[in-house]
């Protein structure tokens, strides 16, 4: 009697397992893992041609290359809170913290950091990032500017200090006061040429005792 109906019993068993699974997947009570897609597009300034990116999600869990026209999607992202960077050689992007929720129809949040430390601000999804600013890896080499090189020589400076004050100052001076310097010129270089103490000279500068001019020849 029971190797009679033993088949009939596990054909029934199985029909009642598919049942209850049919009913537990109708009534929602089993959740299947959700994921999402993250996509973008990055954006060179002056629309300059974007060269092929990598971009990465938290460190390199996620990675993908963008497309030609700059775009990129990562494929099935599962929900949580995922850091978006572009390794970019040629400029510098944002990061992105994208939110993905735990609901099918929750909105996605995203955050921008234009660079470290700086306020976050909300960017829509999908995201397009602007490059920030061209990453530059050498030094320029400093152009020629023959100001620069004046004015950043103190003795370049003094030495044209003298040299207008010996052109401009004589011709301040007048006829009469002019004469007068040139006088004063010559008998010191006389008294110089006479004495052969450099102390002496020194202390008649000083004392104002440099002898009476010698007169004029007519």
């Amino acid at each position: 009697f029971s190797r009679t109906y033993a088949p009939k019993q596990s054909k029934m068993a199985l029909f009642a397992v598919f049942c209850m699974g049919a009913l537990s997947l109708a009534a929602g009570e089993v959740d299947l893992p959700r994921s999402f897609p993250i996509q973008g597009r990055l954006v060179f300034p002056n629309k300059l041609p974007v060269p092929p990116t990598p971009i990465s999600l938290n460190g390199g869990e996620y990675e993908t290359i963008s497309r030609v026209d700059g775009s990129f999607t990562f494929h099935d992202v599962r929900p949580g809170i995922h850091l978006l960077d572009v390794l970019s050689t040629v400029a510098m992007f944002s990061q992105v913290k994208v939110n993905l929720p735990s609901e099918s129809e929750g909105p996605i949040r995203c955050l921008e950091y234009r660079h470290p430390g700086a306020a976050k601000q909300p960017i829509a999804h999908p995201l397009e990032l602007v490059a920030n600013a061209k990453l530059f890896y050498f030094e320029q080499r400093p152009k020629v500017s023959v100001m620069g090189m004046i004015m950043g020589n103190p003795m370049l400076l003094m030495m044209g200090v003298m040299v207008l004050m010996l052109t401009v100052f004589p011709k301040m001076l007048g006829g009469d006061a002019m004469k007068e310097f040139q006088e004063q010129q010559e008998q010191m270089q006389k008294q110089m040429g006479e004495t052969n103490d450099p102390m002496a000279m020194f202390s008649k500068l000083l004392s104002g005792d440099l002898g009476p001019a010698e007169p004029q020849g007519r």
